[in-house]
Parts: structure tokens; sequence; C-alpha cells
């Protein structure tokens, strides 16, 4: 993805922290796939518990038998869809947490954060569990007051950490 796909043509509100975030993430998912692989186990595992309890959903929506007789199949099947939709909230909030970038072969993370009404983007970078990188980013040096994204500062700020991270990892 080049520097330019993520300009934004138009200013964001850069009270709503969530579309703050979500501009900031992508950029950094961006950045980072350009010089890392970048592991899709998770949100494979998350599309496929999705889909699972879709199908859950359909079967239970569309069997063929008429109500009464068709308790078994609807009790089984909003069960599963239940436990479906349990496991992948279970995965997003104790698993995913706020991991933003994962490295196909584990060798890092990245996690991000940005608290509702604060200013401050709580940037990690985590090597086997193990924290090596935290800091916090003032979001006025990446925006505008109208609201407009520096794409290629913030891209920069995160090659150089993400890089300086590992290199001192590798140190130790």
């Amino acid at each position: 993805m080049s520097d330019s796909n993520l300009e934004l043509a138009y200013p964001i509100e850069i009270g709503d922290t969530v579309q703050v975030k979500q501009c900031l993430d992508e950029s950094l998912i961006a950045t980072l796939c350009d010089t890392h692989s970048c592991s899709t186990k998770l949100d494979s595992f998350k599309v496929t518990l999705m889909l699972l309890a879709c199908f859950f959903a359909l079967i239970a929506q569309f069997t063929p038998e008429p109500f009464p007789e068709s308790r078994l199949t609807l009790g089984v099947c909003v069960s599963l869809y239940f436990i479906c939709s349990g496991l992948l909230q279970f995965v997003t909030t104790f698993i995913e947490k706020d991991i933003v970038f994962m490295e196909y072969h584990g060798d890092f993370e990245v996690r991000t954060d940005l608290k509702r009404f604060e200013s401050d983007y709580l940037f990690k970078v985590v090597v086997k569990g193990k924290v090596v990188f935290e800091e916090k980013w003032c979001i006025g040096n990446f925006f505008t007051e109208e609201g407009y994204f520096w794409n290629e500062g913030f891209e920069a700020k995160v090659r150089d950490v993400v890089s300086k991270a590992l290199k001192k990892t590798k140190k130790e």
C-alpha cells in the first residue's frame, strides 16, 4: 500500500477518539505490512467463528419442520450460535485485547490504545510477551486542528520506533 492511500481527502472529527484511533491504526497496519509479514491467524479464526455462528442461525431460521416439531433443532442451533458468539467475544476481549499488528512468525506485535476523551495514543512494541517499547504520542502531532492526518510523519515515526525496538531486542 502506498503512502498516499491513507491520506484523508476530508478532515475527521478529532474529538471522536474512535475515528482517530481507527485512522492511526489503519496507517500503522499499512506501514508495518510494507516491511513485515502480517499474521492473519487470529483474524481467520474469528471469521471462522462468525461464519459458523451464521451457519447455525441459517439452519434455525430455515429449518423445514413446523415450530412445535422443530424445538430440538432450534434449541441446538441457538445454543451453538450462543457458544460461537461467546467464543468470539472471549477471543476479542481476552486474547486479542489491544493488538493491532502481529508479525507472521510471532516475533513481535504492536499494541495501541487511545482512551476516550484523551489525546495520548499509547504505542507498545511487544516481543515474545515482553514490552520492549512503550510511549505515548499526542495525536496533535499527526492531525491538524482541522482534522487532516499527516500520514508521512506518522509512518516515519512508526518505522523508526519499531526498527529501534527490534534492534534493541536482538542485542539482548
